[in-house]
């Protein structure tokens, strides 16, 4: 018996909400990724795909490795110990630590991190094999110490040494149509995952340190070594929004540009003529953004956009990205309707009828 298309749809953007609520009950803080990385490796290797597991990113692939590359990141924010009793914001520590980079935050950005983390449950763990080591509830942060750098305080916590990351607790939910949890990108890696069950025969590039700003490096030295050349990488994400109507309606959101670089315009322009044929609903960020009175410099960065900065346009492409609310939280929410479109158009472009041309080693 045939299934209704709008039931298939409902079927499997349920199967990608279990599937991210399956993904966050294994840690993956920015710089202490690896532990979930052989998770995904194995879970991955399940469906019988050849991945690719290197110190900073995997390369999952079919059979037609080179039709389409899709890209998309694995780390999370968290908290890392400095011993004492005193715990840092983990973006900020490690950009610094492994990448000597001065990353101090305008007093606004600490105070926004301030808020997301306030009262929140957190685990520590071992970040070689993901034992538990402690839980506890941030109390308070001071966005003044360190010289700029965020320094946390958490009750309940076991005295823990020095180097040790902290991730969220493991509450996420999915119930009545929503999606909650912390998502990002934990729900595009779980609609890669039903994109290869239901037939994606490339490569997906799954990276650390996105959240740092460094997952372009760990996509481009895999481009290199293999000597790829494209422009019509598919980079997917978690896109923020205050407007709850673009969530429940299932917006799915392009982008011709960010802060830092124009996409492949050709690709984008098919894209937007593929939702349109389809009649999904679709919305051009940097255009609205623009139109709202925002300069380009405000309009964010994005994997892609750096990737195409730093690589002077060498490798190029677009985003398809899902709309979020609370974002880089441990409530960010997504409904049922973003994920079922989400997946619907990712399916269409690289499955069913792909855009992309085929990319040459």
């Amino acid at each position: 018996m045939n299934v209704p298309l709008q039931t298939q749809q409902i079927q499997i953007a349920e199967q990608i909400a279990s599937k991210t609520i399956e993904y966050l009950q294994t840690p993956s803080v920015v710089g202490y990724e690896r532990f979930f990385m052989q998770a995904l490796e194995k879970d991955f290797k399940n469906l019988g795909l050849r991945v690719n597991r290197q110190d900073r990113y995997l390369a999952v692939s079919g059979d037609q490795p080179h039709s389409s590359i899709i890209c998309a990141h694995l780390d999370r924010h968290g908290l890392i110990s400095l011993g004492n009793d005193e715990y840092v914001y983990a973006a900020q520590y490690i950009k610094e630590i492994k990448y000597g980079q001065n990353n101090r935050l305008a007093q606004k950005q600490l105070e926004n991190i301030t808020r997301r983390f306030e009262k929140e449950v957190v685990f520590a763990y071992d970040p070689t094999t993901g034992e538990p080591l402690g839980n506890g509830i941030i109390k308070t942060c001071n966005p003044c110490l360190l010289g700029g750098d965020a320094l946390f305080s958490i009750e309940n916590m076991p005295p823990l040494a020095s180097g040790l990351p902290l991730a969220y607790a493991r509450t996420a939910t999915y119930q009545n149509n929503y999606l909650k949890g912390q998502i990002d990108n934990v729900v595009s890696l779980a609609t890669v995952f039903c994109l290869f069950k239901y037939g994606f025969q490339g490569t997906a590039i799954l990276a650390t340190e996105e959240e740092i700003g460094k997952s372009w490096l760990h996509i481009s030295d895999y481009l290199s070594t293999y000597q790829i050349e494209t422009q019509n990488l598919i980079t997917i994400d978690t896109s923020p929004y205050t407007d709850q109507s673009v969530i429940e309606n299932g917006v799915i959101i392009l982008r011709k540009q960010d802060m830092s670089g124009q996409f492949n315009t050709k690709l984008v322009n098919a894209l937007i003529s593929r939702a349109t044929e389809l009649g999904l609903p679709f919305e051009i960020k940097d255009e609205a953004m623009l139109t709202d009175g925002k300069t380009v410099d405000q309009l964010g960065s994005t994997e892609l956009g750096r990737l195409v900065e730093k690589t002077q346009g060498r490798w190029n492409g677009a985003t398809i990205q899902i709309p979020t609310s609370m974002y880089h939280t441990s409530n960010e929410t997504t409904t049922t309707k973003a994920i079922a479109n989400y997946y619907s158009f990712l399916r269409n472009t690289l499955i069913d009828d792909p855009l992309a041309e085929s990319v040459t080693e």
